[in-house]
């Protein structure tokens, strides 16, 4: 039978009558069944030439009548029947190895074969033994014997069928992981796995729980919080309040009446400038007689013990004003017990920074002790013990001649936390200054400080400035506000960029605007509010800011004209206290007369509470409170003066990556309006006055009445 197609399609010729041979004998002879399923396997022979010959080619018989059956039993092989399994099922093929197969149903899918045949052999085998088994026999290449079915050597020019091998081999009847207890090891991987999710989100939490809330730079009680600095005599008096005989004078006691009142303020610390007993006291309070009392006036020590009792209730903190200058003439004078200073400190203080050069100081020791210790060696064993008695009580007179030391401890066991050495400066250029310094510093107790005017610092020399910046933990600067804010930031960069912020060691500053010292900053800035703006100013600064009382609420100097010789404390007037129907609710007693007129109310002012406001925000914002930040290598106070024209001053406080706040303020008698957009865009003012707070102020068109101040949190 001959079917031809186009040219371009496959020609195929099928012989009607296949002839027998010896070979197509053995193909019906002894073949198993599964042999006929691996002649079943889905490879297709490679597609001829698509040129045809014209000679159709002829197919020679390539099957011979098997014996004993009659030609019309056996179905000739077509096209159409080659491929069905009636056709397949007189095909015995040999595999390549010519080994007989056991003898299996026939089938056309190996796989359907495995499953229900149903052998003795394999029912006890594992699912997955089973699939490797059927895989293993199933797929098998086309023998060679089998490709001479299909493919004549002279006819057609066809490469050879090549079969593809799939070698699985047979796996063992029982695999070793077949034993482990699967569900054993589920769950322990379960339960590992949700135990390490559990811990890995309680170590997330723990972490986030303990993180602390602000990461600010650690400071001492003394470094950044708000000073009140109180002349006891005008502060408040009780003494009319308990005793029938008024004086006039405040007291202890009146301080510790008010203390609550400092604790609203936001006060950290409380200074007392002068408590000492001395002659026409207060008129005169600096001609002190003694450094280890309390003047009859104040109260008595077991009443300075109670008021510090109740300043520590509070979490406050106490420093006394310790006057060196005029009650002490000469350091020199005074015999400080040198055994008692460590040498190697005196050696370090006269290092010269420059030439790192080291200069053995001179030690001062009195002619007395020279002369104890020159008998001593020159005395029998026998007097060993007179001269050590000798030497005992020469250091215990030497030691009573030093009425600053013996000061300090004094008032140390009475529970002061620092001290403030007024005129410290007069002695900076005496021998036995640094020597001094060193055993005073010796003697306070940790975390006590000691506080002392920035004048220590003019003409000295390197050793002596090393000791005070070494010893001295606050350096007090008094603003003068009088003069234009040009000289206001003179005043404040002159600090800024000295000496003091060359190292983080350094002393911080201590920012006054009054003080015992000064007039009243409402008496020499005519300006409505400029009392309250100043100690604004002061507190925007960076370091340690102080207070004058009654600064707060802008009280005057008196102007009394019956007290004209006492010109030199009018600045010291009897504190105003808005005066109520309960008792104490004035200075004193309206029918006993103050030491000097009480102050008059002060000027109406829209700064009212401010003063609060501002030390919360110190208290809780790096950028104001920090001393300096650590930039480029370098110590840098973060401090910026930005304007300062026409009585105006904008003052910015910046910190790496936190809101900078700009202080703004007009000490000027008239209203001016700013267009400060070169250096801000806006923001929101946190301190400042009622109709202000909480609002967005921009720097386009900055309006700001005199005398007014306020703070302003920048944007982003």
């Amino acid at each position: 039978m001959s079917v031809q197609k186009s040219e371009d399609l496959l020609t195929v010729v099928i012989s009607t009558e296949l002839s027998p041979s010896p070979n197509s004998q053995e193909l019906f002879i002894n073949q198993e069944q599964q042999d006929e399923e691996a002649s079943d396997c889905p490879l297709l022979t490679p597609s001829p030439p698509p040129i045809q010959t014209d000679k159709t080619p002829q197919l020679t018989p390539i099957f011979n009548v098997l014996e004993g059956a009659s030609l019309e039993m056996i179905s000739t092989p077509t096209l159409e029947n080659i491929n069905t399994e009636d056709g397949l099922n007189f095909m015995n093929i040999v595999n390549s190895s010519s080994k007989p197969l056991n003898d299996e149903p026939s089938s056309r899918d190996p796989m359907v074969e495995s499953t229900s045949s149903g052998s003795s052999s394999d029912t006890n085998e594992p699912v997955c033994a089973q699939l490797l088994t059927q895989l293993n026999t199933a797929y098998q290449h086309l023998a060679p014997d089998a490709q001479a079915l299909f493919y004549n050597q002279d006819n057609g020019g066809k490469p050879p069928l090549v079969g593809i091998q799939l070698v699985v081999p047979k796996p063992p009847k029982d695999y070793h992981f077949m034993k482990w207890n699967w569900s054993l090891i589920r769950k322990t991987c379960y339960w590992t796995l949700m135990s390490i999710l559990i811990g890995c989100t309680a170590l997330v939490v723990g972490i986030i729980a303990t993180m602390p809330k602000k990461c600010d730079p650690p400071v001492e009680w003394w470094q950044g919080s708000t000073f009140y600095e109180i002349f006891p005599a005008s502060f408040q008096d009780t003494a009319s309040f308990r005793t029938t005989k008024g004086v006039g004078i405040g007291d202890l006691r009146g301080i510790i009446m008010r203390l609550d009142y400092l604790k609203e303020l936001g006060v950290r610390t409380i200074r007392l400038n002068s408590i000492f007993p001395a002659l026409h006291y207060p008129e005169y309070y600096s001609k002190i007689s003694n450094i280890t009392d309390v003047n009859e006036n104040l109260g008595t020590l077991e009443d300075f013990s109670a008021l510090v009792r109740e300043i520590q209730k509070r979490n406050m903190s106490i420093v006394l004003d310790l006057p060196l200058y005029p009650f002490v003439k000469s350091l020199s004078n005074q015999a400080t017990p040198i055994a008692k200073v460590n040498g190697t400190e005196l050696i370090r203080d006269r290092r010269d920074a420059a030439k790192n050069r080291i200069i053995i100081p001179q030690l001062s020791i009195l002619s007395s002790s020279v002369e104890t210790i020159r008998d001593v060696l020159s005395f029998r064993p026998s007097s060993l013990k007179k001269a050590r008695r000798e030497i005992s009580s020469s250091n215990h007179s030497n030691q009573q001649k030093d009425p600053i030391s013996e000061a300090i401890k004094f008032w140390q066991l009475k529970g002061v936390n620092g001290f403030y050495l007024q005129g410290l400066e007069h002695y900076v250029n005496e021998d036995t200054f640094v020597s001094s310094l060193i055993y005073w510093k010796s003697l306070l107790y940790p975390n006590n400080i000691f506080i002392c005017h920035m004048k220590v610092l003019k003409n000295i020399s390197i050793a002596t400035r090393n000791s005070i910046l070494s010893r001295i933990n606050l350096l007090d600067v008094t603003l003068h506000l009088t003069n234009s804010t040009k000289d206001i930031k003179s005043q404040i960069e002159q600090v800024t960029k000295g000496i003091v912020f060359d190292k983080p060691a350094y002393p911080w500053i201590h920012w006054s605007v009054g003080g015992v010292d000064t007039s009243r900053v409402a008496s020499t800035i005519n300006v409505k509010n400029a009392s309250v703006a100043a100690s604004l100013l002061s507190m925007m600064l960076p370091g340690t800011p102080s207070i004058f009382y009654g600064d707060e609420i802008g009280i005057e100097d008196c102007e009394c004209q019956d007290h004209k010789d006492l010109v030199h404390v009018h600045n010291l007037v009897p504190m105003y206290w808005e005066k109520k129907d309960s008792p104490g609710s004035s200075f004193s007693f309206s029918e006993i007369p103050t030491w000097l007129p009480e102050a008059g109310k002060p000027m109406e002012t829209s700064l009212t509470g401010t003063i609060k406001e501002m030390t919360r925000l110190r208290a809780e914002t790096t950028p104001i409170y920090v001393k300096s930040v650590l930039r480029e290598g370098q110590i840098k106070a973060n401090c910026d003066i930005r304007y300062v024209e026409d009585e105006m001053i904008v003052i910015e406080r910046w910190y790496p990556r936190r809101n900078s706040y700009v202080f703004v303020a007009n000490f000027g008698n008239e209203t001016r309006m700013k267009d400060l957009s070169f250096l801000y865009y806006g923001g929101h003012v946190v301190v400042g006055p009622a109709y202000r707070l909480s609002r967005d102020v921009y720097f386009k068109e900055l309006i700001v009445p005199p005398g007014e101040a306020f703070v302003i949190k920048l944007d982003k």
